[in-house]
């Protein structure tokens, strides 16, 4: 058996000119990630992550803490999704059909629950499919896209490895679809649990995914610094 290693990303810059981009918290966040691997005495033999900054900066700030860390490959299947088009997308039909959203809208990037509520409601609509036609990527997509890189990493890495990649809660819930058989909206709303640097681990090889830890910050908790555990 093999061990995947799933990284999300240290906090982004929520209501920035550029979300993409970590905090400084997230810096810190992704620093303590890779001492917490490097304390366990875990040797990984490959390492990937999306193609997005807040991605590659944290793969890049946690391996710099190994010993002898694995040469970092980009895989831009495990990008996040995008959901800013999404949901620019959606929210006309959304309004038509609630019109109450309307000042919850207006507020959405000035206020973190007007946003969750807006974000949300979006999501919801796109794993559903109605508007596919509307939207830049579909779920069905996306989830596809998600699962061709994790054939890729379990293709390129046999038995007795250990491999971090380095992405979001999106590719996190739907590598986790696929291992427990959750419905959409199940995978869907483990995404907003899923806390900045957390870890999932996963137990494989050609035939079986097995989930072994899901959404640890315990390295995080122990560093003992009010606020290190984030979720967006």
């Amino acid at each position: 058996m093999s061990v995947l290693h799933l990284v999300r990303h240290g906090q982004a810059s929520f209501g920035q000119d550029n979300y993409d981009r970590l905090s400084e918290l997230g810096v810190r966040q992704a620093r303590l990630t890779g001492q917490h691997l490097r304390d366990l005495g875990l040797k990984l033999d490959a390492a990937y992550c999306g193609s997005l900054s807040r991605q590659l900066d944290t793969a890049r700030a946690a391996l710099d803490c190994l010993d002898s860390p694995p040469a970092l490959q980009s895989l831009p299947e495990f990008d996040e999704y995008d959901s800013g088009p999404i949901i620019k997308a959606l929210l006309p039909v959304m309004r038509q059909e609630a019109p109450e959203l309307d000042t919850v809208a207006q507020n959405m990037f000035r206020d973190r629950k007007s946003f969750q509520l807006i974000y949300e409601a979006a999501m919801l609509r796109w794993i559903g499919g109605r508007h596919d036609d509307l939207v830049p990527e579909t779920w069905s997509a996306f989830l596809g896209r998600v699962d061709r890189g994790l054939e890729r990493v379990r293709a390129e890495n046999g038995r007795g490895r250990a491999v971090a990649v380095f992405t979001s809660g999106g590719p996190i819930a739907a590598v986790l679809r696929l291992a427990l058989g959750l419905s959409d909206e199940r995978a869907l709303r483990l995404t907003w649990v899923i806390k900045n640097a957390s870890l999932s681990s996963f137990f494989y090889d050609d035939q079986r995914l097995s989930l072994s830890l899901f959404n640890s910050t315990a390295h995080l908790e122990l560093a003992g610094e009010p606020g290190l555990v984030t979720y967006r």
